[in-house]
């Protein structure tokens, strides 16, 4: 398994020195994060085109936020999805990793969540036939434990597994952190009917993700994910997608990899 970081969001300021780095500490993959790339696309292609000469993997985490890929109000809904295929163009163009994207959600709470799946299921499938077409991998993510989401459990990523017959560019991201605001243990990776083409780690505290591996107060066991992985078979990458302590969280991830044997 491979150790991969976000970048954030350190190239919307054109810094090249977080890729430096992370290499400097054995670190050779990374998520951009679309979103937050330069407005420019010669700045882009500057950024992209340094890390690839350093000898940086690069996959590509496509926008969120605002995003919704199932949103009631249609223009939302049509311009998520462009920006998904956006994202996907952009690893085509320079021949980078996985596009890593959010499921749907409910606008409102009273909204009927049925009719949100069909609605998201029927972009789901816009984006899986487009990265066919581009022959780049994409990844579904299961979302935390927060209002208006739908896509939490193995269960819920299996519906998405229809995307898959004859298409090998269709994926799941799952990301541990997110499984664990749910407090309903380790998912049960066996029982998942699509290939993982990317996993996300972080530390859960108070209910939330995306803190360092350093907070020892936290509910993700960094072993057992790592357990998890290697008798999966899993040998990808797993992204630490924290906001402190980048290589101390790297080193502890290192260990338990290291530990596996």
């Amino acid at each position: 398994m491979k150790i991969s970081s976000t970048d954030f969001g350190m190239y919307k300021k054109d810094n090249k020195s977080f890729t430096d780095a992370l290499l400097a500490h054995g670190v050779s993959h990374m998520d951009y994060a679309a979103a937050r790339l330069p407005e420019n696309p010669d700045d882009i292609h500057e950024l992209i085109t340094y890390a690839v000469s350093q000898g940086m993997h690069l996959n590509i985490h496509a926008p969120y936020g605002e995003n919704n890929i199932s949103s009631t109000d249609k223009e939302r809904r049509a311009s998520s999805i462009a920006n998904m295929k956006g994202s996907i163009d952009l690893v085509a163009k320079y021949g980078l990793g996985v596009v890593t994207f959010h499921p749907g959600r409910c606008t409102e709470e009273t909204d009927d969540p049925e009719v949100i799946w069909a609605d998201m299921m029927d972009a789901v499938a816009e984006i899986a036939a487009y990265a066919k077409e581009k022959k780049v991998y994409v990844g579904i993510e299961n979302m935390e434990l927060r209002p208006h989401e739908l896509v939490f459990t193995i269960d819920d990523l299996n519906r998405f597994a229809i995307f898959c017959e004859n298409n090998p560019y269709f994926g799941v991201t799952i990301d541990f952190a997110h499984y664990a605001t749910h407090n309903i243990g380790l998912p049960d990776l066996k029982a998942l009917k699509l290939p993982i083409h990317n996993v996300h780690l972080s530390q859960v505290r108070n209910g939330t993700a995306h803190h360092a591996l350093t907070f020892t107060d936290g509910i993700v066991d960094v072993d057992a994910i790592c357990r998890l992985l290697k008798d999966y078979g899993y040998d990808g990458q797993i992204v630490l997608e924290i906001t402190s302590n980048v290589f101390e969280s790297v080193e502890i991830l290192d260990q338990a990899i290291k530990r596996l044997g």
